[in-house]
């Protein structure tokens, strides 16, 4: 049980393959929406989170060079993400969240 605790928390250090594809299919995503050059790298992480009244799981996203850094955050587990979700917050935000408006 507490394996499985830590897997849904993002706790686990063991490979998860469906959780690696998932991030590679989003950073494919932002990639296409953004049309990122080569230079830019996308990652895209499932991370737990401490912080008072956040989810306990949430994917963060960041886009690192091609002008500057951008970043993201979809409380919600990778598994759970849909393209389309991904799709909207980065036409909303495609400057990133922390950037001033």
């Amino acid at each position: 049980m507490d394996e499985a605790l830590d897997r849904l928390l993002g706790r686990s250090n063991k490979p998860d393959a469906a959780r690696s594809d998932r991030a590679g299919e989003i950073a494919a995503v932002v990639r296409e929406v953004l049309a990122l050059g080569s230079s830019a790298a996308v990652t895209v992480q499932q991370l737990a989170c401490a912080e008072p009244g956040c989810p306990p799981v949430e994917t963060k996203i960041a886009v690192l060079g091609g002008g500057g850094g951008r970043r993201w955050t979809l409380h919600a587990p990778l598994s759970e993400l849909d393209d389309d979700a991904v799709r909207r917050l980065l036409a909303a935000r495609p400057e990133g969240e922390n950037a001033a408006r």
